[in-house]
């Protein structure tokens, strides 16, 4: 059973003739009654049975019909849905990055749309919580492109958007409010609110703390920027996080780091081996043609 004997059995159940049927499928109409007869061997059944000059189907043609015509409809929604998703001007571009990047993201979609006028293409972004996420996500092709620090694996190609600054968070009324830097030996015995170990600022922050000789009391882990914000906020402990796009969220202060914290380079990845949409490849070629599009955001909003 092939995709042609289904397509030779729909038009010829649905015109009851086979010379009509030849000639809507531009095939000659002993070839057509080949393909059928091969199909009729192989399940063993009669579809068709003549009735005057015209054709019927038989109670085994009545029974297949119904299945025969859902599969090949299914195919036909899948073949569109195929052709819109590689569409470059309709077609969707699927996007993954760190939570903290939640202000920037809808910036970089609306100048996109805007510039190029592509408003027709589909952009999903997924917020990912952890950089493991994101990099097995990438790797293995189940999503278009990622915004986050670098993969570095020769399969993925990146370009860098810009740096994204690490700060210190506080409560309003921590001892340290009141200061614009910090020295972070100054944390010694404090209270405090971590990225879990999937996060690679994780790494970034047990390493440091090592190094000066620093221990803090860990109080809760998350991978979530956002209820780290309101466990600093409800005094449960201070942290380091990627600074918030969106300003200093409530009841909160951001300090300045003043030992060696760099920020974290961050960047637009791709994976070389896979297929790219053309939707996909034409927004990535313009964040690409856009620079360090993450540092003209901090620039516009003075972050």
């Amino acid at each position: 059973m092939n995709l042609r004997q289904l397509q030779y059995f729909k038009t010829i159940a649905e015109l009851e003739h086979y010379t009509r049927a030849a000639e809507k499928l531009y095939v000659s109409q002993s070839n057509l009654s080949h393909s059928i007869q091969e199909l009729e061997d192989e399940l063993n059944v009669e579809f068709f049975v003549r009735k005057g000059r015209n054709i019927k189907l038989t109670k085994y043609g009545e029974l297949f019909l119904p299945y025969v015509v859902s599969a090949l409809d299914s195919l036909d929604a899948g073949v569109a849905r195929l052709k819109d998703y590689i569409n470059p001007n309709t077609g969707t571009v699927i996007m993954a990055g760190f939570p903290s990047l939640a202000q920037f993201v809808p910036e970089m979609i609306v100048r996109y749309a805007s510039e190029t006028n592509r408003v027709g293409v589909r952009l999903q972004f997924n917020q990912e919580a952890t950089y493991e996420t994101l990099r097995t996500q990438i790797l293995e092709g189940e999503v278009d492109l990622v915004f986050s620090t670098l993969v570095d694996d020769p399969k993925i190609g990146a370009s860098l958007i810009g740096e994204h600054q690490i700060v210190l968070l506080v409560h309003s009324n921590h001892r340290l409010a009141g200061r614009e830097s910090v020295d972070l030996r100054e944390l010694n015995g404090e209270e405090f609110i971590a990225f879990d170990n999937n996060c690679q600022l994780r790494s970034v922050t047990d390493g440091l703390f090592q190094r000066l000789g620093v221990q803090v009391n860990i109080t809760m882990e998350t991978a979530q920027d956002v209820i780290i914000y309101g466990m600093v906020a409800a005094n449960h402990g201070v942290a380091i996080v990627p600074k918030p796009l969106g300003g200093t969220p409530y009841n909160l202060k951001m300090i300045s780091i003043d030992n060696d914290m760099p920020p974290r380079q961050l960047y637009m990845l791709w994976n070389k081996e896979q297929y790219l949409p053309p939707a996909a490849e034409y927004f990535r070629d313009f964040i690409i043609r856009s620079g360090q599009i993450f540092n003209h955001f901090l620039e516009r909003h003075g972050i």
